[in-house]
């Protein structure tokens, strides 16, 4: 009987450890969007987002892998289930929310106009008429060039949003519009020699919605109250300030 009771147990622990194997959560990220998600050289991921990623998971209680995935095939990749997540400077839009769900809003981060130092753009719509504006692929960024200026302006769309500060840079473009601190990263990159920042905060809440999500399948309701308790947690501590402080100058608290 001590031999069978000893099996079950063992049984039972091989069991209770797959459970936890299974419980592991795993997050996509781009890794192309510094300063809140980039590859460093040794391959690995890192960021702002990486760092909330594994500061979330902790409160979760939950161990997570965070993998590199394409924008392009960022949503694609969710709802194949190749992750489990998305944590890559989403917006939460209504176009989105028709195929994923969204946990509560983790960051709000403005989006601005960049443009070449000696340029007399000021970021006005009168002023990027008639421009060739550039903006990554499938994001709030490049809607928002269709929605403002549509045939005013020729849109132009990146698979990175370092080939889009390429093409800035070597004159093929006459202005490229990023997050906020995207664009700051850009400028103090070459301390201002060849891009600049202009005008005011691009806003339009149709456009870039309530903030920015953790991007999940829509059948995942409990990873999604796990999430949404975690976000609370962290804003409400002030991790999520002090995460931010190590990359950003500006607060990008929901």
């Amino acid at each position: 009987m001590k031999r069978l009771v000893t099996g079950v147990a063992a049984l039972l622990l091989l069991a209770s450890g797959g459970v936890a194997a299974a419980q592991e959560i795993r997050i996509a990220t781009e890794g192309a969007y510094p300063p809140f998600n980039f590859t460093q050289p040794d391959g690995k991921v890192a960021g702002l987002e990486v760092d909330l990623a594994n500061a979330l998971c902790e409160r979760m209680k939950r161990p997570c892998t965070v993998v590199a995935q394409e924008w392009d095939g960022i949503i694609p990749g969710l709802l194949a289930k190749k992750y489990d997540a998305i944590m890559a400077t989403m917006n939460i839009t209504p176009e989105r929310a028709k195929a994923i769900g969204f946990s509560t809003p983790y960051m709000v981060v403005p989006a601005y106009f960049v443009v070449p130092a000696t340029s007399a753009i000021d970021g006005s719509p009168a002023s990027l008429r008639g421009r060739t504006i550039g903006a990554q692929v499938s994001t709030t960024h490049s809607r928002y060039v269709e929605k403002h200026l549509g045939s005013d302006a020729t849109l132009k769309t990146y698979d990175t949003a370092s080939n889009l500060l390429a093409d800035l840079k070597a004159g093929r473009l006459d202005a490229a519009i990023t997050t906020g601190a995207t664009a700051s990263a850009w400028v103090k990159g070459d301390g201002g020699k060849s891009v600049k920042l202009v005008g005011q905060p691009v806003i339009d809440a149709e456009v870039f919605g309530p903030g920015i999500g953790v991007g999940l399948r829509k059948e995942d309701t409990s990873l999604k109250q796990s999430f949404d308790e975690a976000i609370r947690a962290v804003v409400q501590d002030g991790t999520l300030a002090r995460i931010a402080a190590r990359y950003v100058d500006f607060s990008i608290t929901p």
